[in-house]
């Protein structure tokens, strides 16, 4: 098992020790969990619906900018 060590605020890492204690385990146990169900979703393949809509957008659209653009027309 690898040991790191993580500078956090000392607001952030009170929320942390308060947060994980309420969930009946310590703050590195709490991080351990997070880390590996973040690793256990990303490896999961993606949902056949979400393969199908992959590309249906041209690459070419600039996306971002079309989604401001449509932000800034709406709220005028």
């Amino acid at each position: 098992m690898s040991t790191i060590t993580v500078p956090l605020p000392d607001e952030d890492f009170a929320f942390l020790r308060q947060f994980s204690a309420a969930q009946g385990t310590s703050a590195e146990g709490f991080l351990a969990r997070q880390a590996r169900n973040l690793r256990e979703q990303l490896q999961r393949p993606l949902p056949p619906e979400v393969l199908r809509a992959t590309g249906i957008i041209s690459a070419e659209v600039a996306g971002e900018e079309t989604h401001h653009e449509h932000l800034a027309k709406k709220h005028a």
